[in-house]
């Protein structure tokens, strides 16, 4: 059995706080930062048109959506209700009508055992204040059979340097984050919950992002912003190598590792 902890004070800000916030401008952008992980996904979830498939903290949808033309029923949950109102937008847009979103925290799931076929859950998790529960409910509410498809940020196995100065800076950044867990550690969380992982890797080495655009995507406060920075220009030379911290016209560039995984009930 595991030891892995993953219960964490609550955040200053809630994720739901945090991302009704962000709602009216979490715009195509934060797509392309995560598009590899969403390609993954979709390859990796073994989908057939009668599938049913619900999407966790599915934000404005873009993961649910990805799945709507492809399978029977498509459900996506989040805890922001903001969040939520974009994507019903977006799904009436597309022309979706197998595809619903309900309001839900990721730990308490409101459906029946056995309901899906496929559960998903995108670049959203290290938000969750119990990954343990998250993952619980997922092989809860998974058939037999069903696969469980995750992609989210990540900190490498076995540096804990790199690990606790990447978690400050995200806290700093939002403050609804709660912490990114090592490939290893969502290994051995999965299979706690009794499932099977057939597969777990990283997209090809992450995403550079620009530090003014993450910021604002965040709606960081000046204060925030500086923090941010500062904790950037203070890093060992260590922690600057794991996550490529540079420079790209004039401002801080990083890439922030990724993991992906699969596993079926």
């Amino acid at each position: 059995m595991s030891t892995v902890e993953t219960k964490a004070p609550s955040p200053a800000r809630s994720a739901k706080e945090q991302f009704d916030k962000q709602a009216s401008h979490y715009d195509k952008q934060w797509n392309t930062w995560s598009e590899e992980s969403l390609a993954w996904i979709v390859d990796h979830a073994g989908i057939n048109p009668g599938a049913s498939v619900l999407d966790v903290a599915t934000g404005t949808g873009f993961t649910a959506l990805a799945f709507s033309e492809r399978a029977a029923e498509v459900v996506g949950s989040d805890v922001s209700s903001g969040m939520l109102e974009q994507a019903r937008k977006r799904a009436a847009e597309q022309g979706f009508t197998n595809t619903t979103f309900v309001e839900a925290a990721a730990e308490a799931l409101p459906f029946p055992d056995s309901s899906f076929d496929i559960v998903t859950c995108r670049i959203a998790a290290h938000h969750f204040l119990d990954v343990k529960k998250f993952v619980a409910e997922t092989a809860r509410v998974l058939k037999p059979g069903g696969r469980f498809v995750l992609a989210d940020t990540s900190v490498p196995d076995n540096d804990p340097e790199a690990s606790a100065w990447q978690n400050e800076v995200e806290t700093v950044r939002d403050p609804s984050h709660v912490r990114n867990y090592t490939p290893g550690e969502w290994r051995a969380m999965v299979e706690d919950a009794g499932l099977t992982v057939v597969e777990s890797g990283d997209t090809g080495g992450g995403i550079t992002i620009p530090a003014a655009d993450w910021v604002r995507k965040a709606g960081c406060t000046p204060e925030q912003t500086e923090k941010v920075y500062a904790l950037f220009r203070g890093a060992s030379e260590h922690t600057k190598q794991v996550f490529q911290v540079g420079e790209q016209n004039g401002d801080v560039t990083f890439t922030w590792k990724r993991v992906v995984l699969a596993a079926v009930k």
